[in-house]
């Protein structure tokens, strides 16, 4: 037994609820089930049970085993002190309030749908499988994907805009600052992101602004908060950036990040010298890169403000001191959708939700232009028959299988709420 199906089962009142008794054999009359509580505490608020002649309003807590409100330590816990009913699957031992009087009991595995029981205990022992349902998702229908995904890639925005509130902390509520820093996150993918983020957060946004006219100060500025001048370099550019991070960082009384750059297991274009080389040229061309974004209307306008390259000693290094074979190193088109993906769309959400925006829900059309990702989340879900159509959808999956499939949660998800015919 899972305490996820006991929660459902309350939630739902999905069970026989004519002559409930408590385990000590007092009536109950469910008027208000309570609401269901994501965050700690006890499981629903608010619920209006009827024990005997008396209504009691306050909260229920749920559990496989009563004795588990010992094992969670909620005896010396104040948030359950105003639990007036405890819902369990076996009620091995007596449990008391603050008062010390027996806390109602309800007992579920005398008034649960004992066939429900079985078919979801059966579902849950499947094994070998990528996901439970990976062999009855074409059953689904084209409206519950749809709906699912939105939700899913919705719920993911969210997750992702939790730093940038963090970043608005600390830079004080500027807008354009925590898009800088966003940005750089996006520059360094999933290697660097953090790293890139953290040296952005080290310097103040104006010093960015006071030195966006010279390319070369803003290289010399981002690699030396990363790190990246950790010994003498041989070649006259390298000096020179070198000498230049020495000069702005006694000037600006600056502390280089905590956090270093790496190229370990990175392919040459995703070096940290390259991309924040981009950084500093996109930043050069458009200091005001938030007005810029605001005022995107399409998917190709944006493709044009992310144009960057880099500056032309980087057409051959790679490495400062290493020469390699000549080419432009200017952001693709592959990489100005990952960009959007994950951070100006992330973004932009958060903020038109903050101003209260009707352009958020805008947001979910733009993505819906940007084409699926690569990975083995797209490749899995196309295989077993649900057709991944573009960028939404691909990151909805990869928030499907890690937060519902997973850790198996098919009460909560709408797909395994229809398969097991709920």
């Amino acid at each position: 037994m899972r305490e996820e199906l006991l929660t459902y089962l309350w939630k739902t009142q999905n069970f026989r609820r004519g002559q409930l008794k408590t385990t000590n054999g007092e009536t109950i009359v469910v008027v208000k089930p309570g609401q269901e509580n994501a965050l700690a505490g006890p499981d629903f608020f608010n619920a209006h049970i009827k024990i005997n002649s008396t209504l009691w309003v306050g909260n229920v807590e749920i559990h496989v085993n009563s004795s588990d409100w010992f094992n969670h330590n909620h005896q010396n816990d104040s948030n359950y002190d105003n639990v007036i009913l405890h819902v369990v699957w076996k009620a091995d031992v007596p449990v008391f309030d603050p008062s010390q009087q027996p806390l109602p009991s309800l007992c579920l595995e005398e008034y649960a749908n004992k066939n429900f029981v079985k078919r979801y205990t059966k579902w849950l022992t499947q094994a070998d499988k990528w996901i439970l349902c990976e062999d009855k998702l074409p059953k689904l229908s084209q409206f519950v994907r749809q709906q699912f995904w939105e939700r899913l890639y919705v719920k993911r925005l969210m997750e992702k805009t939790t730093l940038l509130q963090s970043w608005l902390t600390l830079t004080q509520n500027n807008w354009e600052a925590v898009f800088f820093v966003a940005l750089a996150k996006g520059f360094g993918l999933k290697q660097n992101g953090m790293a890139f983020a953290q040296l952005t957060l080290s310097v103040p946004w104006m010093t960015v602004l006071k030195n966006t006219s010279n390319v070369e100060r803003l290289e010399a500025l981002f690699m030396g908060q990363a790190g990246l001048f950790d010994r003498p370099y041989e070649n006259e550019y390298s000096q020179k950036l070198q000498k230049t991070y020495a000069y702005l960082k006694h000037k600006y009384k600056l502390n280089p990040s905590s956090e270093r750059a790496t190229f370990f297991r990175l392919r040459p274009t995703n070096f940290p010298t390259i991309r924040l080389a981009q950084l500093a040229w996109l930043v050069h061309q458009k200091p005001r890169l938030l007005g810029q974004v605001q005022k995107a209307k399409t998917i190709h306008d944006w493709y044009e403000i992310l144009d960057a390259k880099t500056s032309t000693f980087w057409d051959n290094h790679y490495h400062f001191d290493t020469p390699s074979k000549t080419r432009v190193n200017r952001l693709t088109r592959h990489f100005k959708d990952l960009l959007l993906l994950n951070t100006i769309f992330p973004f932009l959400f958060h903020y038109y939700n903050y101003l209260g925006d009707v352009r958020k829900a805008d947001i979910l059309d733009w993505v819906r232009q940007l084409p699926a990702e690569k990975n083995k989340y797209v490749t899995n879900f196309n295989q077993f028959g649900c057709p991944i159509e573009d960028a939404l959808e691909s990151q909805a999956c990869i928030q499907l299988k890690q937060n519902y499939c997973t850790p198996r949660r098919c009460l909560k998800c709408a797909f395994g709420h229809t398969l097991l015919n709920l």
